[in-house]
């Protein structure tokens, strides 16, 4: 009984670890990492910063009103306020003539017990301000365009990342596999070479140097299978991985390489117009010129219009009672700026000045793009071509390691004969698997240059 229930909590513990257990391909690697890496959700923000700016800048097409409202009590508003009559004379070509009037003027008196409201709205609408709001709205969509463009180039970047550390991983666990075959095979020699040194046939050199042999061949797995686990934690981190996901990374450096091969190659020109660099060089260079356009319509005048309705009570104007007043006021406004001290033409030199500056980057970035391209071009010509010699050495070198064999199990070579004849094949195997995985990281590299996000 006690057997039974151990073996159904074994079977639920290993559901669960399957459950939990990613199996990926290369192109899951790849969405995923696009999904969920702290860059790329970095700039994903910034795009939501260029459409905040937009809703900023079309604000400008609309109306602007507010309301300021006061109320307070004070003891220091003066008052106007009849002050005694006075008889003055009556004149007449300056001779009085007798008569007398009583003037009562007005003289201002604190009131020391007044509260006052104020009360005004306003709406305030340019008509007319040198198209600058127009461009002020182009210059943020350009601004979101840029800072996509961004966002695309970090994803290109990361896609390259994710291939080459995808690549190396199973690069090295391939590797791994080549070395554990001759391993084994090292293993069944030092069986033959025991069994020989037994019967007197080989000496016991023979047996030690198999066991030399296959201690190297140990000590060069585990330093194999550490850089396997330092490359699988940058690929982790890359897809951004929680620490205890189990995961498995499916395909071959052979199947990879395969599919490489249908890929058509890209021309250099296509590359400079679908470089994300180069693109968002472009944006930004649009961008100046609208703010270009910017800055010289700060020179020109702003027509606007204008409205205000009030309400007032306590206020020390006729007629100076503690009424309430309401009224409004409408109309339109024109505003010139006449000498700024050179400020807008200062400006509009830097905005021009950083336009020159980008241009010229962007034709050393085109250079640049030039460059890497011949260069991902000649390698890969270069590697296609050592493989090729490559897989040709290794039918000799496997047919040299059959007949050493042979030769060894008969007596006619030695250890070392038969092990160097191993230690070949092995060694152009892995140069093998070394090589593919150059060639698909050149590939990458194009396709990084082309701007694929795949």
């Amino acid at each position: 009984m006690k057997k039974i229930i151990f073996g159904i909590l074994i079977s639920i513990f290993l559901g669960f670890n399957l459950q939990a257990q990613k199996v990926l391909s290369l192109q899951d690697a790849i969405a995923l990492a696009l999904e969920n890496n702290p860059a790329i959700n970095a700039g994903k923000s910034q795009v939501k910063v260029a459409d905040a700016k937009y809703m900023q800048a079309k604000s400008s097409l609309y109306p602007q009103a507010n309301v300021l409202s006061k109320y307070f009590y004070t003891n220091n508003l003066p008052g106007m306020y009849p002050l005694a009559g006075v008889n003055v004379p009556v004149m007449n070509n300056g001779t009085p003539t007798g008569d007398e009037i009583t003037m009562h003027p007005m003289a201002p008196y604190p009131n020391l017990d007044r509260d006052v409201l104020t009360t005004d709205f306003n709406v305030i609408y340019p008509i007319y301000a040198g198209n600058k709001r127009k461009n002020a709205i182009a210059l943020t969509q350009d601004l979101n365009n840029f800072y996509n463009k961004q966002l695309d180039e970090t994803k290109s970047q990361l896609v390259e990342k994710v291939k080459m550390a995808y690549y190396n991983y199973l690069t090295i666990n391939e590797v791994i596999k080549v070395y554990n075959l001759a391993l084994q095979q090292f293993n069944k020699h030092l069986d033959l070479a025991q069994k020989a040194y037994e019967q007197g046939v080989r000496s016991e050199f023979d047996v030690l140097n198999f066991k030399s042999k296959i201690a190297g061949f140990n000590s060069k797995i585990i330093e194999l299978e550490g850089k396997r686990e330092l490359v699988e934690t940058a690929l982790r981190n890359l897809l951004a991985l929680p620490e205890n996901d189990s995961v498995v990374y499916t395909g071959s450096i052979d199947e990879l390489y395969n599919a490489s091969g249908l890929v058509t190659q890209t021309d250099l020109a296509t590359i400079q117009e679908n470089n994300y660099k180069v693109q968002s060089l472009e944006t930004m260079l649009n961008l100046l010129d609208k703010k270009e356009k910017m800055e010289q319509a700060a020179t020109l005048p702003v027509l606007f219009t204008f409205g205000n309705y009030h309400i007032y009570h306590g206020r020390d104007f006729p007629p100076f009672g503690n009424a309430w007043r309401n009224g409004y006021a409408v109309g339109v406004g024109l505003k010139i700026n006449l000498f700024d001290g050179n400020l807008s033409k200062g400006k509009i030199a830097e905005v021009k000045a950083n336009a020159d500056k980008l241009h010229d980057y962007k034709d050393g970035l085109k250079l640049k793009l030039r460059y890497e391209y011949t260069k991902s071009v000649e390698n890969i010509n270069a590697l296609e071509n050592k493989m090729q010699a490559e897989q040709k050495n290794l039918e000799v070198g496997q047919k040299a390691y059959d007949i050493a064999k042979v030769g060894y199990d008969n007596g006619v070579i030695t250890n070392i004969e038969l092990n160097d004849a191993q230690l070949n094949v092995t060694k152009i195997k892995t140069s093998i698997l070394n090589t593919k995985k150059e060639i698909l990281i050149e590939y990458a590299h194009l396709d990084y240059l082309n701007g694929l996000l795949k």
